[in-house]
């Protein structure tokens, strides 16, 4: 009976396989009407597999309609695994210029990002204004609240960034970030 299952098993795996081969290969086109076709169908079937895909799809093509479909597609992300591909983006180099509207997509999207405080920071503290932004309203939206000692260590990287800042607008912003962990440290 096993031995009934298994091919059937397996032939669904490489045909899964062979469809996430086939969108990554239409994400990674040079052909506009591709990218496209690939960013609408994660849309419709993709998996965390692809977001890696996706977002180069999105910010790197170069066409400004796949700019907007992808966006479209990371703020309706709807599957809490997709998370680590998008910290990584945030947390990588390759989309640094991008950085806000990934992590935009985050709370847009509704994705639960709660354990992820430290990583939030040290990505706001090495990111632009609008990124910080961003970030602050996927902690705000955390309804749960941060051990005390993730708020403190948390606060303790915004300490050390503040002292090397120059920019009027980012302290600001980071102090603001400060307190709003502060008040949301659960003791």
């Amino acid at each position: 009976m096993v031995s009934i299952f298994v091919p059937k098993i397996v032939d669904q795996v490489m045909e899964n396989n062979k469809k996430k081969l086939a969108l990554q290969r239409d994400l990674l086109s040079g052909n506009k009407d591709e990218v496209i076709r690939g960013i609408r169908e994660v849309a419709k079937s993709g998996s965390p597999a692809v977001v890696h895909y996706l977002l180069l799809a999105t910010f790197k093509s170069g066409f400004p309609e796949a700019l907007e479909e992808g966006k479209k597609v990371l703020f309706n992300i709807k599957d809490q695994n997709a998370v680590g591909e998008l910290f990584n983006a945030l947390k990588g180099e390759d989309f640094v210029e991008h950085r806000a509207d990934i992590a935009a997509s985050i709370w847009e999207a509704g994705l639960n990002a709660e354990d992820r405080l430290i990583d939030l920071v040290e990505i706001a503290v090495q990111s632009d204004y609008m990124t910080i932004v961003e970030i602050t309203t996927i902690i705000e939206n955390i309804e749960s609240g941060f051990p005390y000692d993730e708020v403190t260590e948390a606060s303790l990287i915004i300490n050390e960034h503040l002292q090397d800042q120059e920019d009027e607008s980012r302290i600001a912003l980071l102090s603001s970030l400060a307190e709003t962990l502060n008040s949301m440290a659960a003791e």
